[in-house]
């Protein structure tokens, strides 16, 4: 197998997980989550989300320690109602979806720096 294969098979594997992943945490932590904070009285934090992308900032706030991501910084979520409601399932996909999707944006800026695939 030559380095190129090698490579595009790497981007592959890590856009499906990425894919996989942000399904999975936006289908069973985002919507528990929310909903949880919806029955304590609270606003949704976000109204809407047509594409989904309010994944990435729930991963950023669970995974991240408070220090680096606090209410201060943010407006658009609640770090401690967020962490109230975060399971170590929750926790564990976060940080899959964070992983998986910066090493898949990594790869392909590489891939179109240097030419590869």
């Amino acid at each position: 197998m030559n380095f190129d294969l090698i490579f595009s098979l790497v981007f592959v594997a890590t856009l499906a997980t990425a894919t996989v992943t942000w399904f999975v945490f936006l289908v069973f932590s985002v919507w528990r989550i929310e909903k949880r904070i919806m029955e304590e009285g609270k606003a949704r934090p976000c109204l809407w989300d047509g594409l989904g992308g309010r994944a990435f900032w729930y991963s950023w706030t669970i995974a991240l320690p408070d220090r680096v991501f606090n209410d201060e910084d943010d407006s658009f979520l609640n770090t401690a109602d967020v962490k109230r409601y975060t399971t170590p399932w929750d926790y564990f996909l976060a940080w899959v979806l964070m992983l998986s999707s910066y090493s898949m944006v990594g790869i392909g800026v590489i891939s179109l720096i240097f030419g590869i695939g």
